[in-house]
């Protein structure tokens, strides 16, 4: 019998990869399990295992397992050779007879994100599981797993998509303790007491109090590499928008030391690429409405500047803040030594291009532009963007509450205008699973309207035009098997799937048509 580690850190395999070293690849995740590229090739040559160490602990992690593993270490709660971080599929090797806690980390366990539902499941593209739901299921229900609950572990889900886990599922799944929200602090608590004898009754859900949540000084320094490379600069947005978790947290800015520190310590570990998250790396060192730009040009300058680092770049930035202080953009983009063929990549939020709901739903996010100036605003950022080696991958909102044919031939009008702006553009389904006002589930492809198809048709023209080209850019130094699989994919959509895609949407946007003259007379 194995005596194992006290405390077990986990992620199922579509967390614990690093993605050929693409973190934008992490998307995959999010696919149906059938009707789109085999599992078995997606998990051979992309979502490969990350590697791993001699004790079995892996050598990357996800970012949020990662600050949990430095908070139990910090606060003293085990000590090291007492906990391991692993990838699952080392499980066996390291859960035993001393084995007390074990803790998954959590980012879609259930598929209920905003890509997993348009992609997959019953809402999406194809009405089959994604890929997360399916290996985290397989995770906690696994005889490892099961077998020391029966011995008195307690399993514990935490991670950004706690919320998902019900009371039902943590019954089905045998899930003992859930937490939602930032776990830094509350997290050694609960292990503590469950080292000292406590066990929970039942299944128990804890949601986070104000009083448990860190302060930025209070983030744990990293104590191994993260996948991608991630380093946390700042928390929360503080905008407001509404139906967006980061948007209302209060926007906390790290140290400049704490965050070069993280960095040293994924250089240490191998990770020589570095991804500075904040869910808008502009706003670093400032508040929601007020920038402070020489903070954040120390702050690439300082990075940069670590031994050991080849590149850097960022996970997100809000249009609004590019198209305020352009100058910014352009002296971030020297100093990480972009260029035409050696670009960046980032995440942003068009969400939506009326006007009206931006009013309504998002009236901080064009900050410090007025609502209506926000498709101009998007314009803008696309083109300075660009100019500047920045290449946006934007997300748009579908089924946004009170949402008009109106409001979505507006973002029609908006995608359009963004043709010429090397980008990618990706839909995104809200799919509302408490009662919304003026919203309600709505299948993709099913429920759409002819406004919806004609957006449809917009998405697919602007992608269609510029992925083989970013796809070709993006996978230079990709290992060959995952290059050749991500080739074959985009070739397969931009070839035999266009002609396809533009034959079904043409079908699609008469037969709407058809039925809302029918429904209207």
């Amino acid at each position: 019998m194995v005596r194992g580690y006290k405390v077990v850190l986990t992620a199922d395999e579509t967390m614990m990869s690093d993605y050929a070293g693409y973190l934008f690849l992490g998307f995959l995740s999010c696919a149906p399990r059938k009707g789109f590229v085999p599992p078995c090739l997606l998990f051979k040559f992309i979502i490969k295992p990350v590697p791993f160490g001699p004790r079995g602990e892996a050598l990357l992690a996800p970012h949020g397992l990662r600050r949990i593993e430095a908070a139990l270490l910090e606060a003293g709660v085990v000590e090291e050779d007492e906990l391991i971080t692993v990838h699952p599929k080392m499980l066996k090797g390291v859960v035993g007879e001393n084995t007390q806690v074990i803790l998954v980390s959590a980012v879609d366990p259930l598929g209920m994100g905003p890509a997993s539902t348009t992609f997959a499941g019953p809402w999406g593209v194809r009405h089959y599981e994604p890929l997360n739901k399916w290996r985290f299921r397989e995770l906690v229900c696994s005889d490892v797993i099961q077998a020391a609950r029966r011995r008195g572990a307690v399993l514990m889900v935490g991670g950004p998509g706690a919320w998902q886990v019900t009371e039902d599922v943590m019954y089905d799944y045998g899930i003992d303790i859930v937490i939602v929200g930032e776990g830094e602090k509350i997290v050694p608590e609960l292990i503590s007491e469950i080292l000292n004898g406590w066990r929970p009754s039942k299944p128990m859900k804890i949601v986070v109090p104000q009083d448990k949540v860190p302060r930025a000084s209070e983030i744990p320094i990293l104590r191994g590499a993260t996948i991608g490379g991630l380093v946390e600069v700042s928390r929360g947005c503080g905008r407001g928008c509404k139906f967006c978790s980061p948007t209302l947290r209060a926007l906390r800015n790290r140290r400049l030391e704490d965050i070069l520190k993280d960095v040293e310590v994924n250089v240490k570990f191998g990770k020589c690429n570095i991804c500075l998250h904040a869910e808008d790396i502009l706003q670093y060192g400032g508040t929601p409405f007020r920038k402070k730009p020489e903070a954040v040009i120390k702050l690439f300058s300082r990075v940069r500047k670590v031994p050991g680092v080849r590149r850097v770049g960022v996970s997100h930035i809000s249009l609004a803040s590019i198209a305020e202080m352009p100058e910014l953009v352009e002296k971030i983009s020297y100093i990480i030594g972009l260029t035409e063929r050696c670009w960046m990549g980032y995440q942003t939020g068009i969400e939506t291009g009326s006007v009206r709901l931006v009013k309504e739903l998002m009236r901080y996010k064009p900050y410090p532009f007025r609502p209506e100036d926000w498709p101009d605003v998007v314009e803008q950022a696309f083109g300075i963007s660009v100019d500047n080696y920045m290449i946006p991958c934007a997300t748009l909102i579908l089924n946004l509450p009170g949402e008009t044919e109106d409001d979505v031939l507006k973002t029609v009008e908006l995608v359009d205008r963004l043709r010429g702006y090397k980008s990618f553009i990706v839909p995104l389904l809200f799919v509302p699973f408490t009662e919304v006002p003026g919203c309600r589930p709505r299948r993709l492809i099913e429920d759409a309207t002819p406004a919806y198809w004609e957006l449809f048709r917009a998405i697919w023209e602007h992608d269609v035009k510029w992925m083989k080209i970013l796809a070709k850019e993006y996978s230079v130094g990709m290992p060959l098997g995952a290059k050749m699989l991500l080739k074959l994919i985009v070739d397969t959509v931009t070839t035999i799937a266009d002609r396809k895609v533009r034959k079904f949407i043409d079908k699609k946007v008469i037969e709407a048509r058809a039925i809302s003259c029918k429904v209207s007379s």
